[in-house]
């Protein structure tokens, strides 16, 4: 029986440097979320993990454990909010998702269509799957990221946070 990682975390814009220009912070970040992963696998016995494909932190995520999946035996659910979820995108991160997406060992739609709810209603279904939660998070309690974490303690699930303000100038969580 597989255990399941879900991850959450920030949109670009919610990242607290510039997340398509600044390479070398956004490389620190991503070898973060290697290691937070690699101790998913190694430290908590987790076979499957849970992207919910939006663009920043979710992608990053996915395409981080394909990456992965040459080394270890997991495998990679996408858990998208609605068929439509790339309606609005530039045509560069829709390449980047139908690229996730054709690698992804399960794809999995939460909603028939789109409605307010469908990003709340795709989180706590990645959680309610989960038992370990991987949090990229800026520190800032508010929007879809701070509820998920509150939903996943809440539900006393563990979280694995990776701090993006290193402690700095924003209150932590926990």
């Amino acid at each position: 029986m597989s255990k399941n990682c879900c991850c959450t975390g920030h949109r670009p814009k919610g990242f607290p440097f510039n997340y398509r220009i600044d390479k070398q912070k956004h490389k620190s970040y991503l070898q973060k979320l290697e290691e937070k992963i690699k101790l998913a696998i190694t430290g908590y016995g987790i076979t499957n993990f849970i992207s919910g494909m939006t663009i920043g932190a979710d992608m990053d995520f996915a395409e981080t454990v394909l990456k992965l999946r040459d080394r270890y035996p997991i495998t990679l659910e996408c858990a998208i909010p609605c068929p439509n979820q790339n309606l609005k995108w530039k045509g560069k991160d829709k390449l980047r998702y139908e690229s996730i997406l054709k690698r992804a060992d399960k794809v999995n739609f939460i909603s028939e269509r789109y409605t307010t709810e469908s990003m709340l209603k795709r989180n706590r279904h990645t959680v309610d799957k989960s038992e370990l939660v991987i949090a990229v998070f800026n520190g800032i309690e508010k929007g879809g990221t701070w509820y998920t974490i509150k939903y996943a303690k809440s539900k006393n699930i563990i979280i694995e946070i990776i701090d993006l303000c290193n402690g700095n100038k924003r209150k932590k969580p926990y």
